[in-house]
């Protein structure tokens, strides 16, 4: 009798063991996945802060490049040119200012 109790605790003990060992093997996998997974979020907020920078840059650039093309397509930018080449400015009445 002794030894069939003896046995039993050796498997109570090793079973217990186990279930502690798979669990700490649990917890470990877990915060891995966590730890993963910011560290990914961190890098994706970034790439979308560096993709939001530039987006505000090539808007500023669209702004500029609208406004120089209004001033140099105005009628006091293209007078002189268009007289150099010989072409005549036709009358306010004849002119349509389209909105854009």
């Amino acid at each position: 009798m002794t030894r069939r109790t003896a046995t039993k605790r050796r498997t109570r003990q090793r079973r217990g063991r186990w279930i502690i060992a798979t669990l700490l093997i649990g917890f470990v996998v877990v915060a891995s996945a966590v730890i993963w997974r910011r560290s990914y979020g961190i890098t994706q907020a970034r790439e979308i802060n560096r993709l939001d920078r530039r987006m505000v840059q090539l808007e500023a650039e669209r702004g500029r490049l609208a406004a120089l093309i209004r001033d140099e397509s105005s009628l006091t930018q293209l007078g002189p040119v268009v007289q150099q080449l010989g072409m005549r400015v036709p009358d306010d009445a004849h002119v349509r200012n389209l909105r854009r």
